[in-house]
This record gives C-alpha cells, structure tokens and sequence, in this order.
C-alpha cells in the first residue's frame, strides 16, 4: 500500500512538471488561470442571458384572437405583457400559424386555453363550422405540439377525453377572473326581474307552422333554446316569475311568458352588464359552452345561479352557497329544483359574491396561474422573475 502511494504521488509530481513545462507556468498558476476561466464562462452565459431577456423577448406582440396575452401585475400593481400568449380557439385562419410562428421568433411561449365550446376536443354543435374535423384547423395542427401546458375548464372525465395524456393541465378559466372590483351589487337599482336569461339570436323571425320564429342556429343550441322554452312554460305559468330574455327580441317564447319576460336585442357589454343588478338570479342553461363569463359575473353582482347540470365549464360555481343545477334529461324533477332554489333565494341563504371573492378572481385564480407557469417553463425562458410578479391574468 505505501508504495503505491509513493507511485501515484511519483506520477503526479512528475505531470506537474511536464505540464509547467508545455506551458511556461506554475501548477498554481494554471489552476487559478482554469478558476478565473471558469468564472469568466459563468459571467457571460448570465450576461447572455440577460441579453436574450432584454432585447430578444422584450417586444410582447399584442394579439387578437384566437390568441390571448397574459398579463403580469407586480407587487406595486403596475401591469405588464409577459411573453406568454394562449391559444383559445382553432385556426380558421392561414394567417393564425403566420403570427404565431413570428410571435415563437419573438421569444414567446404558447399555453392552451379551453375557451371555446370543447376545443381542443371536436366541437358538438352542428351550426359550428369547426364541427368538421376534416376542414384545416383540425388536420393540419396539433395544439398539443403548439403548447407547452394546457388551462381547462372541464371536468376530470372530459379532461381524460379531450386533453392529452400527460400533458401539463391546470383546471383555470377565462371566466375566473371576472372583475369583482369593478362588478358590484347597486342597492339603489330596483330588482325590476326575477330572472335573466342570455341567448342571442341567430337570424330574424321567420315563418314556421304558422308562426314567426327565429332560426335555430350556433347561438340557440349552444345555450339549449329548445330545453329553455320548457322551463319557462314552468317558471311563467306556475311561479309567475318575471324575467328579461337579452339577445331574442322578436323571438317565439312560451305563450305564459307573453306578460312576464322582457325581450331585448343584442347590448353593448357596457349597456349588458348593469342589467344584473335588475335581477335577482340567472338562468345559465348552455351545455356547450366554456365557463361562460356572464355566469361569474352575475355572480360578482350577487346574484344567485340555476344552471344547467350538463355545462362543460362553469360546473365549478355551483354549491350550496351560490345555488343550484337542474337536470335537462329530468324535466319532471325541475318543479322541485326551483322550489327549492327559490325557497333559499327568498331566505337570502345564497352568497354568491362573496364565495366568489374567497375562491376565485384575479387574485385567487392569478396565483394559482402564476404556479402553473412556474411548474411548466424555466426561469430564462421568461421577460420577469417570479419573485417580482404577485400574479397572472389573461388579457380579458
């Protein structure tokens, strides 16, 4: 054993010296000459970095759909467009995979947002052009290879139909985010409705056995006009609940409602949104519909929520301190469905706003965006450090 050791400190002595000599420098000389190399190297690829940071991924592309922008607010609630943008919708366009690609050369980074009906699973409604899984914007893109993580507002079990195995998923929506700040009940305003119910039209009335109707179209089915009509026949005739029907004037209704429902035309959002604080619940009856935004946001006005059982998004609202679902298979049980819901309206037992706040919103829903994005890209693929942004938001 030691004269082993006295041959491998032999043979270490003896490349030290051949290596001072091939390079006209001390061991010790070298050494620190590697160290310096070493931090030089380090230096640089930060300041590379930092580079690439500033100057190569600081031009954010504002974009318009089926692209969304995220958001950044710092600390000090100043705003910021990060470089990550999502993709809400299907290419219809050529010019979609032009701008993203242009927007990837920029230095942005792409997330999937289920934004629209079942995307990215086939669209259900048959007055949806995307209904088509032949046409370009299903055959040639696959949104999983142009993501990086996917937000989804559907349920487990859809999530296993619809979103690839494996793929980065975080159950987030658009409609999480509905501004309570700005959306807030008015004590003031009369509570002239007891109900609303949104469903545009989708064509002028026309003739049909003998009585003017409007078309079924993309509007009518996605928010279930067909199954509606049924429970207003109950609502009207036996409640005699008042209600304001926004998107359908001109429109057949149920020959009980004639008296009680308001029918009004498409409204600007700025004109739509102050209508919630004239009612006292909503009536969400879409089944293919994504989180409908209008849900949370009469939410944010208080206001109670009877709501499809079937909805894809928008199922997570419901409980028993925000309302209730109903069941469009099961007509027979909605009689009991709303004397219920109306028993506890009354009573004032339902605290939509203020669950809303507790459980979602920018901030809520922000931080958990903020983790996500976190968990799915690395630190030098983003414009700003984690530790400077309290939140995310999408661009709505």
């Amino acid at each position: 054993m030691l004269s082993l050791r006295k041959t491998i400190s032999s043979s270490i002595t003896k490349s030290k010296k051949t290596l001072e000599t091939i390079t006209g420098y001390t061991y010790k000389q070298i050494i620190l000459g590697i160290i310096i190399c070493t931090v030089i190297v380090l230096a640089l690829c930060g300041v590379y970095r930092w580079y690439i940071n500033k100057y190569t991924i600081q031009e954010v592309p504002s974009m318009k759909r089926p692209f969304l922008n995220m958001w950044g607010v710092r600390k000090d609630g100043s705003e910021f467009l990060t470089n990550i943008v999502f993709i809400t919708h299907p290419f219809t366009r050529d010019e979609c995979i032009v701008q993203y690609n242009e927007a990837k050369s920029k230095g942005v980074h792409f997330l999937g947002l289920s934004s629209y009906s079942e995307f990215p699973g086939p669209i259900s409604n048959k007055h949806d052009v995307l209904h088509d899984r032949t046409i370009d914007a299903w055959t040639k893109y696959d949104y999983f290879q142009l993501t990086r993580g996917w937000l989804s507002c559907f349920s487990e079990e859809n999530n296993k139909k619809w979103i690839k195995q494996g793929f980065p998923c975080v159950n987030i929506a658009e409609s999480n985010f509905a501004n309570y700040e700005q959306h807030q009940p008015d004590p003031n305003v009369k509570k002239e409705y007891d109900f609303i119910y949104i469903c545009l039209k989708d064509g002028e009335p026309i003739e049909k056995d003998g009585e003017k109707d409007c078309p079924e179209g993309w509007q009518s089915t996605i928010r279930d006009w067909n199954t509606v009509k049924k429970l207003l026949d109950v609502m009207c005739d036996k409640y005699k609940l008042k209600g304001l029907l926004v998107g359908r004037i001109g429109c057949s209704i149920p020959k009980q409602c004639h008296q009680l429902m308001e029918q009004t035309d498409f409204m600007e959002y700025s004109t739509f949104i102050k209508q919630f604080n004239r009612c006292k619940f909503i009536l969400t009856a879409s089944f293919a519909d994504c989180s409908p935004r209008t849900l949370s946001e009469a939410m944010c006005f208080n206001l109670p929520v009877l709501v499809n059982k079937n909805i894809l998004g928008g199922w997570e609202y419901v409980n028993d301190q925000t309302g209730t679902f109903y069941d469009p298979n099961n007509l027979e049980t909605f009689p009991a469905t709303i004397d219920n819901f109306l028993k506890k309206l009354n009573n004032n037992e339902y605290k939509p706003r203020e669950w809303f706040i507790q459980n979602y919103g920018k901030y809520n829903s922000g931080k958990r965006l903020k983790k996500f994005v976190g968990e799915v890209f690395k630190p030098d693929e983003l414009n700003f450090k984690m530790d400077d942004v309290e939140y995310l938001k999408p661009g709505i």
